[in-house]
């Protein structure tokens, strides 16, 4: 990922925001090359394992699937590599295709189920490793927030589901929808961060499928602005973390049918500690409500358009390039050689 820094621009519109805009176009290809695909091939129980934005992408694709019977799980692909175990088929999920924990995990478990590799690059590691693999999307991101990558996968893994489960599900009817959702999202999102201004500390919270959005959300808010965010199960968030809210921090709620009420619970106990909320699908200080609403199950990606678009446009409250994580300081970027040598992410 940071073997080669994108190009540095110095003011909106920065790269991450020409590929939140460019998501239906990652998508539709996405589908068509899906459509290619021999979706045969995956066997039960399915795993998909990846890091941050692959694997919550991959998770968003296919928690559909809690609507069969079928075996299917989750796991980070450091966990599988070191402490986990698999057969049927584990579906590995990378941008650039070099993830070293991602091809390590997919290497680990080859002589225990069958691998298929998920990427936006041709003749990557990821690729030569697993048993078989697609090139998704309609060309990289090309900022390191990799927003648009996040719907490539995600929509790569419900063509997955679609056919593993037999679920009836439309893939273009649901870009069409997204599509509206980038369009409509754009200027309530930026109204919204001028509004809510600098904080301090941001808590994403969502539960059941909302739960993956809250953590992606989380991210990004933290690689975009350099804010500390964290991605908290609404309920776990009553269970310690309200220690440390005061009028400084932000609390993000990710609203469903089945949160009304403890959602309405938090918003209301926040104004004791003089802490602002914002709520996508319900009622808070300030609140958005996502223009397309799709099954519960799939929702959470559709969620992710406002949440990727207030991460944006909060970096440029607190003049933030998104693109660069920070690495266009070089005590961050050497730390990220460390972790990820040239090659390895």
């Amino acid at each position: 990922m940071t073997d080669d820094l994108p190009e540095q621009r110095h003011g909106h519109p920065y790269i991450m925001y020409d590929m939140i805009k460019d998501s239906y176009n990652g998508i539709r290809s996405t589908i068509e090359i899906m459509k290619k695909v021999d979706l045969s091939i995956f066997q039960s129980p399915l795993t998909v394992t990846g890091n941050g934005t692959a694997l919550h992408s991959g998770i968003a694709g296919s928690q559909i699937l809690s609507r069969t019977d079928l075996q299917w799980d989750s796991i980070q692909a450091y966990e599988l590599e070191h402490f986990g175990k698999a057969d049927g088929t584990v579906i590995g999920i990378s941008h650039t295709g070099k993830t070293k924990s991602t091809v390590d995990a997919m290497a680990k478990v080859s002589g225990q189920a069958s691998t298929f590799g998920i990427s936006h690059f041709a003749n990557t590691p990821l690729l030569k490793t697993s048993s078989k693999g697609v090139v998704i999307g309609n060309g990289p991101d090309m900022s390191l927030c990799n927003t648009k990558a996040f719907f490539d996968n995600a929509f790569a893994m419900l063509a997955v589901s679609k056919h593993y489960g037999n679920i009836s599900m439309d893939l273009h009817e649901l870009a069409e929808k997204i599509r509206l959702v980038i369009e409509r999202s754009d200027a309530p999102m930026r109204e919204m961060s001028e509004n809510i201004g600098k904080v301090h500390s941001i808590f994403v919270l969502g539960s059941g499928p909302n739960f993956v959005a809250a953590r992606e959300g989380a991210q990004k808010i933290k690689e975009s602005t350099h804010v500390h965010a964290e991605g908290i199960e609404l309920e776990e968030f009553n269970h310690g973390c309200t220690s440390v809210i005061d009028e400084r921090t932000l609390v993000i709620l990710i609203s469903s049918m089945e949160d009304v009420e403890r959602v309405d619970d938090i918003v209301r106990a926040c104004r004791f500690t003089g802490t602002r909320t914002a709520v996508i699908n319900g009622e808070g200080d300030f609140n958005y409500y996502v223009p397309e609403m799709v099954d519960q199950y799939i929702q959470p990606i559709f969620n992710m358009v406002p949440l990727y678009y207030l991460a944006y446009y909060m970096a440029l409250q607190y003049g933030v390039n998104p693109d660069y994580l920070r690495f266009e300081d070089k005590r961050y970027l050497d730390y990220d050689n460390i972790v990820f040598p040239p090659g390895a992410h």
